[in-house]
């Protein structure tokens, strides 16, 4: 009752159940029942927003545990002592795995040392020896550096025969034969060895130990020129 003037007025209800149409609506989109133009509606009243929701269902797999066991990768001195290999679970070989980089590409220090040296005595007109051949007989391995047939020396060194080609013929008489008689009974101020030098020994192949063979090779190589001159 709303006294405005003098005179009372009397509102009366229109309807006996008075019904709020948009709750009812809102109430009904909530419990999922969709109608499109009622959402077009709502939304162009900004009384409903669209939202992207993600949900998930979890269940329990075949290797479901309550508390995670820790797989072994080695064993250990631990577990033999202890007994505990026995009930260990080892963690499967992954053979796809990559292995750590390889440190490549570096520069080395000594290898630059080496190649100042030798370019040093490149330019003053020197040249190198080749090395590439490493098969070499006995006789320039050993006998034309003078070392004895029978001596411990030649034991020293990682020696491996070939068995094919066992031998060489391609030795020079002339130069064996002055080595044979330095072993034998000396010369150059030398009383030699004592003992009988043996060809078939020299002859045999080997697997190059020492590039000092080489050494052996180029100054007999370099004696047989009529002058010798440094090359330019």
């Amino acid at each position: 009752v709303e006294d405005t003037t003098d005179e009372m007025q009397e509102l009366l209800k229109r309807v006996e159940n008075g019904e709020d149409e948009v709750q009812e609506q809102l109430k009904r989109l909530e419990k999922g029942k969709v109608v499109p133009d009622l959402i077009k509606e709502l939304k162009r009243r900004k009384l409903v927003t669209k939202e992207k929701v993600i949900w998930y269902s979890l269940k329990k797999g075949p290797e479901f545990v309550v508390k995670r066991k820790t797989l072994a990768t080695d064993v250990t001195r631990e577990h033999l002592k202890s007994g505990d290999w026995k009930d260990l679970e080892f963690k499967d070989y992954n053979y796809e795995a990559q292995g750590q980089p390889i440190a490549i590409g570096y520069s080395q220090p000594l290898l630059e040392v080496r190649e100042a040296i030798q370019n040093i005595f490149l330019e003053m007109g020197f040249s190198e020896m080749p090395t590439n051949m490493f098969v070499e007989s006995s006789f320039w391995n050993f006998d034309a550096l003078f070392q004895p047939q029978q001596h411990p020396a030649r034991d020293s060194h990682d020696t491996f025969f070939l068995k094919a080609p066992a031998t060489t013929t391609q030795l020079p008489d002339d130069y064996l034969e002055k080595v044979k008689q330095v072993h034998q009974s000396g010369g150059y101020g030398s009383k030699g060895y004592g003992y009988d030098w043996k060809r078939d020994e020299a002859e045999k192949n080997l697997l190059r130990t020492h590039t000092t063979a080489v050494s052996a090779r180029m100054l007999y190589k370099l004696a047989q020129e009529e002058h010798f001159a440094p090359n330019s």
